[in-house]
């Protein structure tokens, strides 16, 4: 009966407008685990509040808690979290993506906040992936559609590069690293 008043008061706290308590929720709901409870979380990233979403996000990366690749996914490219999804990319850091490299890449070329795209490259830089030739062509294909207006579209203004930006050099040698598995065969 306890642990029922407690998950309830969880659940409750998730929605406060503390950001320290709906962490703290979120990372408790976990650790008192139970399909319930983690399927609870998951649903969470369905969420309109970016906090609410965020804060579950931060759980599922500290866990490593692979069963959320795909939820975080799908939340990611969710139209109306367009700009709001820095902190569920940040959180795919530390799960399993080894599956997921056109994923990344759809993701990367979307027009998404710098903060997302750092974290995809950041995932393409320290993971290893298994994927097809199919794979790789889609990717080369949609990069090849996209290079061009690359930098407009990020507001990356001609040689004067900032420090943080991602241009389309950048991001050129990220699909070449893939896309020269091409000449290995």
């Amino acid at each position: 009966m306890r642990d029922t008043e407690e998950i309830h008061k969880l659940k409750k706290n998730i929605f406060s407008a503390d950001w320290e308590g709906k962490k703290a929720s979120a990372n408790r709901l976990f650790e008192i685990g139970g399909q319930e409870n983690t399927d609870y979380l998951i649903s969470l990233l369905d969420q309109s509040n970016s906090q609410v979403r965020d804060a579950v996000a931060l759980t599922f990366r500290e866990r490593k808690f692979n069963e959320a690749l795909d939820p975080l996914l799908k939340a990611i490219v969710k139209k109306e979290n367009s700009g709001y999804n820095g902190t569920m990319v940040y959180a795919l850091e530390t799960l399993d993506c080894s599956h997921k490299l056109k994923d990344l890449f759809e993701i990367l070329f979307e027009k998404n906040s710098y903060e997302a795209q750092n974290h995809i490259l950041t995932i393409l830089n320290e993971q290893t992936f298994e994927f097809s030739s199919s794979d790789l062509l889609t990717i080369k294909a949609k990069w090849d559609a996209l290079k061009e207006r690359w930098n407009v579209l990020n507001n990356i203004e001609g040689e004067n590069l900032r420090k943080h930006d991602i241009d389309k050099d950048l991001i050129q040698s990220f699909v070449d690293s893939y896309t020269s598995y091409f000449d290995k065969k």
